[in-house]
């Protein structure tokens, strides 16, 4: 409270944060009331908010930064490319929808495929099937329902990695599922990994963890088998960015 209150402080003769509708909208994710005339009206509450948030956003970023000059190889483009990424909202925009398109749709469509025949089949695994389908398909509406935001990106991303890791794990067994075959191994996958990765309180989980990305990466990496795979997994989203600085065009 101490340090908000000192930003605070600094903040408070910089109208032009306050006055930036533009970066308080797409890339805090934050919705402005409107007046009957159509005017953004911050409120004390919602200064208040717009401040916490971009002091949470500034800590993220510079911590990317940071950890890109420390970083080399595919890890370093990952970070800096991030990091650009998120200072705009367009490229905010481009990044979820390559992340939904790359990693999210194919790969969330595989596993309800397999929960839809695993649940028509009926029998005791039914019911269990139907809860984890039920908190999956939460999560991912609640994740769409998201303001686009360097929050909602962050949470795509998180999002991303783990549906990868778990259709890399026992892709061959959804296919079988989705055949009509289930195996033991899918099974156990689902109670002691799916359950764990998509629980009631991964949001919760994520919001702690990006208040650095080196406290975000120390907590998905091990979860996904380090930091390669997150890498090579967010690697085809950020192409586009990373192609720009380049030069080049997709």
């Amino acid at each position: 409270m101490k340090l908000l209150m000192e930003n605070w402080r600094g903040y408070v003769k910089k109208e032009e944060l306050f006055e930036d509708y533009e970066y308080i909208t797409n890339i805090l994710g934050i919705a402005l009331p409107l007046d009957e005339s159509g005017q953004a009206q911050l409120t004390e509450e919602v200064r208040g908010q717009v401040l916490r948030e971009h002091i949470l956003y500034e800590s993220f970023i510079g911590s990317l930064a940071s950890a890109a000059k420390k970083s080399a190889g595919k890890i370093k483009d990952l970070l800096w490319t991030l990091a650009q990424i998120l200072k705009d909202g367009g490229n905010i925009k481009w990044f979820l929808a390559a992340l939904y398109k790359t990693v999210i749709k194919p790969h969330g469509r595989l596993f309800r495929k397999a929960f839809n025949k695993m649940k028509a089949a009926g029998g005791k695994l039914a019911g269990f099937i139907e809860k984890i389908s039920e908190r999956f398909e939460g999560f991912l509406q609640k994740y769409v329902g998201m303001s686009a935001s360097w929050k909602k990106a962050m949470v795509g991303c998180t999002l991303a990695l783990l549906l990868k890791f778990s259709y890399e794990k026992v892709k061959g067994l959804l296919q079988d599922a989705i055949n009509g075959k289930v195996e033991d191994e899918l099974v156990e996958f689902l109670q002691e990994k799916f359950v764990q990765f998509f629980g009631q309180g991964l949001y919760d989980k994520i919001a702690d963890k990006i208040t650095d990305v080196k406290s975000y990466l120390g907590w998905v990496g091990p979860l996904v088998g380090g930091l390669d795979f997150i890498a090579q997994t967010l690697g085809p989203a950020t192409a586009r960015m990373r192609a720009i600085d380049a030069g080049l065009s997709l």
